[in-house]
Formats: C-alpha cells, sequence, structure tokens
C-alpha cells in the first residue's frame, strides 16, 4: 500500500518518456504543479503539443536516450513499449531517481492519483492501483459534493460549521 504524500515540484525538472493517451493524461494532471516538464517521444500528440504552448514543458520529438534523464529529478515511463519502460526503470533506480512505469505497477516508486483542485484544496484519490472504477467514482462524488456545498474555494471550506463537518459521513463511503 501506498502512502498519500504532497510533495512540492515547483522547482522540479520531470521527464516523460512517451506522449500517448496515458503520457498526456500525466502531463495534464502535473500542469499548473510541475517546475518543468520535458516530454520525449518519436511523435508528439496534439494534446501535448498545446499543453507545451501553454505550460513550461520542452517537447522533444525522438526517440528516448539514456542522457535524457540527466538532471531529472522524476521521470514516468509512458510508452507502450514495455521493455523500453523496464530499460528506463533499471537506469532511474541505478541513478536514485523516482520512476513510475505506467505499464507495471509492481516497478513503480511511486503512484499517480486521481486529483481534484478546486482553489487552494488539493485532493488525490488512489486505490493502490487495483480499482480505477472506484478512484472515478470517489472522485465524481467528491467533486459534486464540494460543488453542492459551495466548498469550490478554500475560503469556503475554511468556513464551514462545526454542523457541516458533522454531516460529512465517510464511514460508509457515503456523504450526507
Amino acid at each position: 500500500m501506498y502512502f498519500p504524500l504532497f510533495v512540492d515540484l515547483s522547482q522540479k525538472e520531470i521527464l516523460i518518456v512517451g506522449a500517448g493517451t496515458i503520457a498526456s493524461r500525466r502531463v495534464r494532471s502535473l500542469c499548473g504543479f510541475a517546475g518543468h516538464m520535458t516530454v520525449t517521444a518519436p511523435e508528439i500528440s496534439g494534446d501535448i503539443s498545446e499543453l507545451a504552448s501553454q505550460y513550461p514543458i520542452t517537447v522533444c520529438e525522438r526517440r528516448f536516450e539514456k542522457t535524457d534523464l540527466e538532471e531529472k529529478d522524476l521521470v514516468l515511463a509512458a510508452t507502450d513499449d514495455l521493455e523500453l519502460n523496464c530499460l528506463i526503470v533499471q537506469m532511474c533506480r541505478e541513478r536514485g531517481t523516482p520512476v513510475n512505469d505506467c505499464s507495471d505497477q509492481s516497478l513503480c516508486d511511486f503512484q499517480f492519483p486521481s486529483v481534484l483542485q478546486q482553489g487552494d484544496l488539493v485532493i488525490g484519490i488512489n486505490a493502490s492501483g487495483k480499482n480505477h472504477r472506484l478512484v472515478k467514482e470517489t472522485r465524481q462524488k467528491l467533486q459534486q459534493f464540494l460543488e453542492n456545498n459551495g466548498a469550490a474555494r478554500t475560503d469556503s471550506v475554511r468556513t464551514m460549521t462545526e454542523k457541516e463537518k458533522r454531516n460529512i459521513d465517510m464511514s460508509g463511503g457515503k456523504f450526507q
């Protein structure tokens, strides 16, 4: 089981190898949190290109090279090439760089949560990589709860009354 840990990525160099659906989703999640990202892939998706025009993302439209790992603080191996992902994990481990392999959870040093952000409030949701449906449903319920209770802004959350706080029943997985 993984411990939920919130990390300041604003001064970190993050490498994402791959530019497909999963890589795009991970890059989108990191936007607004990461100081700088580099995306390396033989073909760059339109989604990644669009994000690179709005956020500090360097795009390298070429195959992965070992030197791409230099001075990186965090690495995401998000290609459809299982052998390449495994090689990236091995090289990161040798360097002591935390790595996430999108194709093999057992090789991940960290997991990627579903992120819900409302103003300054950030919620990360994860089910140890085992139940993506539960994560999606929980995220939707939390988002709806925040929207319905006027807690979309941090100041609204701070001013919730004790009665409102007691009405949040997490024990049965339901919001009252």
